[in-house]
């Protein structure tokens, strides 16, 4: 078995995209992680939609996620292949919380652990950039 965790092959899939999730997308096209805001009462959410579930504003602003830790993971390993794959909740204080389920990649997997601070990666699922994380 592979002691470090593995990128998938996204290059075939497509990613779903509205006019909610539309501005994430831009952002991740730069490079850039952000999480929409409640222009009214502050509250962050992910993921987008419409409405702010605290106030019910549609007044919404895009913030950088700012710096993230793993809240939780957990480790898949393929037999077949021999390969890790760590899909892990990436947990974002500056943006009010928000939890974001992404892969942590190219790690070893004997320091990936709760709490950990991860800086940000990224693979192609076609043309669109998404976010993976590394330790």
């Amino acid at each position: 078995m592979s002691d470090i965790s593995a990128r998938r092959d996204l290059s075939n899939f497509g990613v779903p995209m509205d006019r909610w999730t539309k501005p994430f997308w831009d952002a991740t096209a730069r490079h850039e992680l952000q999480f929409p805001q409640c222009g009214d009462c502050g509250r962050f959410r992910w993921p987008p939609g419409p409405f702010c579930p605290g106030c019910r504003s549609q007044n919404t602003a895009w913030k950088e996620a700012g710096q993230g830790h793993v809240y939780s993971f957990t480790i898949i390993r393929d037999k077949v292949t021999a390969q890790s794959f760590v899909p892990a909740l990436i947990e974002f204080p500056r943006a009010g919380g928000v939890r974001l389920v992404a892969s942590i990649v190219d790690t070893p997997l004997d320091v990936i652990e709760t709490g950990a601070s991860v800086k940000q990666s990224w693979i192609y699922a076609g043309e669109v950039a998404v976010p993976v994380f590394e330790i």
